[in-house]
């Protein structure tokens, strides 16, 4: 057993450029899961059940993530080991005494990427519970935490992985006989053919992807047939990195003039021999760095407009609706009298007729639901606020319009966006705008939509609608404990002994919402941008694994050729021809990608109501513009070492 031992740290040890990769994952993976797990159980955020939901199924796809992820490195680094394991066979070592061998490796490796990663995530859960607490707004108390359950379920998950990929190192090794092992490594591929037929398909598949992302304008749509134009897109990146790219490499190879220079002749070459091994990396690349894009700017585009939606949603601390009240201002004497020992400013009240609608350029409709000009609509009679605000506002019959000759009626309008018009369509009936009032209260509380208008007209104006139950309103500001404190001895009042039949008595605390919207979009952000993290690494991780490897099968090659006058400057410059179309290929369609999926996106987080156009814009110019630099700096570093295995 300690001969085992002994050659089984010696493989490690001899090996360290192929496991340097295979460790960084392992860790990284260990340590990223027991994070989320480790503050998903803290007692500091034990209240918050959103933020625990999302941890839980933040870790539920970091595991299976780090399942795939880690079983493809473990095949990366068995495959560059074929040669040496075959050695293993004809110097007489029998298949019983590889498996001992292995399996101490792997439990080497596994003792050793669990002990660092658990360390290493302790430690930095610390600081992410901070980070954390702050995205959504709660007070910072660092205490060391240590979850038992999150270690233990660590260790299984974990252990489970690396029993999965001991038993397929251990399968490749029973299964091939010594020779087949020992030319694992330099089998060479034929050149591969140009499949049209496929290409046509990437291209077909490609393209209805992007004419969906581009053609939906309904933002209910567009939830509906996201996945459906992602899968599309996945499939024709896929294909036309499987058949495209090798119909790319021969149409340069056929431009003789580019194609017969020192550094182009030996790339594409190269390329286009190993392409049915390279095109599902480069794909998957492409996808992981898309994945990293859509995340990435998705979340931080819902966290930046996190304010926006709390102006909309939370303006009011306390919210009382009364619906099918006789006599709703004994309601509004009682919230006074309730108030009357407390802090709290803003008390007001209001009758309002409120609808659902939507509102395109200068035309509203009342009751209709076209989610892409979505609207909440107020109708307010111009006596009630009058009454209700002390104001002495006036509105005149048949004044001439100067969009047109009609003559129409005036109106007050309050809009919570941005309205540039002098005149108002609702329902087909014209209006001029005689101002637009700031009394934000007119809204009545909190809104859902981006563009909440207020309608104020006269009452003999608003018979002519077909008007639903009116709405007394009452509104506060006032601390979360004092709103929870009203409204509930409100609701506990037996209205029915004054005579009130059929009515609806609804609360709402803002201060409440507000939390519940930090919470949310804090806890979207955090597992965005973890997600994002590991998307990133792993093609990192994939491309500095495929340049390694490659750099280990190119030795010869490089070898020769400098035998035969190629220069050493000529070797780096091909290597750098070579590196920088395995990167930015992937890269480049990515972006691509992000470009026509941007719509899409931006109707489907429209239709959730949680996006503004601006922040979106700059959220995704952001992410891109980093992950160029963050790109090139790990092909800077992976150029380097693979010009540093195979120079001679």
């Amino acid at each position: 057993m300690k001969f085992y031992l002994k050659l089984a740290l010696g493989n490690i040890k001899k090996n360290k450029k192929l496991y340097t990769s295979y460790f960084v994952s392992t860790i990284f993976s260990i340590a990223l899961y027991f994070i989320v797990r480790n503050i998903g159980q803290s007692p500091t955020l034990k209240n918050h059940q959103e933020m625990t939901m999302f941890l839980g199924l933040g870790s539920g796809v970091i595991s299976i993530f780090s399942f795939i992820f880690l079983l493809y490195t473990n095949s990366f680094v068995i495959k560059n080991r074929k040669k040496e394991i075959s050695l293993y066979h004809i110097l007489g070592m029998e298949k019983r005494n590889i498996r001992s061998m292995m399996f101490l490796e792997t439990l080497i490796i596994a003792l050793i990427s669990l002990s660092s990663g658990i360390l290493i995530g302790v430690l930095l859960s610390q600081i992410t519970s901070v980070i954390i607490l702050r995205l959504i707004h709660k007070s910072v108390q660092f205490s060391l935490n240590f979850s038992l359950n999150a270690f233990i379920q660590t260790i299984i998950i974990f252990s489970i992985i690396f029993l999965i990929s001991l038993i397929y190192n251990i399968t490749i090794v029973v299964r091939s006989n010594p020779i087949e092992l020992l030319k694992g490594q330099n089998i060479g591929e034929k050149e591969p053919k140009t499949k049209i037929i496929l290409t046509l398909f990437g291209m077909i598949t490609l393209g209805a992807g992007y004419y969906l992302a581009l053609s939906i304008t309904d933002p209910m749509k567009a939830m509906t047939l996201f996945f459906v134009a992602v899968i599309l897109v996945m499939l024709g990146t896929y294909s036309l990195f499987t058949a495209g790219s090798i119909a790319l490499l021969k149409f340069l190879k056929s431009r003789r003039n580019f194609y017969y220079q020192p550094t182009h002749f030996t790339s594409i070459s190269g390329l286009l021999y190993r392409m049915k091994q390279n095109a599902v990396g480069l794909a998957n690349i492409c996808i992981l760095c898309t994945c990293v894009l859509v995340t990435l700017s998705s979340t931080i585009c819902l966290y930046n407009g996190i304010q926006d939606s709390i102006d909309r949603q939370c303006y009011m601390a306390g919210n009382i609706k009364l619906n099918g009240f006789k006599n709703p201002s004994y309601v509004f004497d009682k919230t006074k009298e309730l108030l009357k020992n407390e802090k709290y400013d803003s008390l007001y009240a209001l009758p309002v007729y409120e609808y659902s609608g939507s509102l395109k350029k200068n035309h509203a409709k009342l009751d209709d639901y076209d989610y892409k000009y979505l609207s909440c609509i107020n109708l307010v009679s111009l006596e009630d606020y009058n009454h209700y605000f002390d104001k002495n506002l006036s509105l005149d019959k048949n004044v001439s319009s100067s969009q047109g000759s009609k003559d129409k009626n005036e109106i007050y309008l309050y809009s919570y966006g941005k309205y540039n018009y002098r005149s108002l369509s609702l329902n087909g009936n014209s209006y001029v705008i005689k101002d637009q009032i700031k009394n934000r209260q007119v809204q009545t509380g909190n809104s859902y939509a981006f563009n909440a208008i207020t309608i104020i007209m006269n009452q003999n104006n608003l018979d002519q609608y077909q008007l639903k139950p009116q709405i007394f309103f009452i509104g506060f500001n006032a601390s979360k404990e004092v709103v929870k404190n009203v409204t509930n001895q409100l609701l506990k009042i037996d209205y029915s002994q004054l005579g009130e039949k059929n009515y609806y008595f609804t609360t709402q605390n803002g201060i409440e919402d507000q939390e519940f919207i930090y919470e949310m979009y804090g806890s979207i952000l955090f597992i965005g941008i973890f997600l994002s993290i590991m998307f990133l690494v792993a093609a990192i991780i994939i491309i500095y694994n495929k340049q390694i490897s490659e750099g280990f099968e190119d030795q010869n090659k490089f070898e020769i050729l400098q035998n035969v006058g190629m220069s050493q400057k000529e070797v780096k410059q091909t290597i750098q021809f070579q590196v920088l179309i395995f990167f930015f290929v992937p890269l480049i369609v990515a972006i691509i990608h992000l470009l026509f999926a941007y719509p899409l996106i931006l109707k489907v987080l429209n239709g959730l109501l949680l996006c503004n156009e601006n922040v979106y814009f700059i959220s995704t110019i952001s992410c891109i513009i980093s992950l160029i630099i963050i790109y090139t700096i790990v092909y800077l570093i992976t150029s380097k070492a693979y010009y540093r295995i195979v120079k001679k």
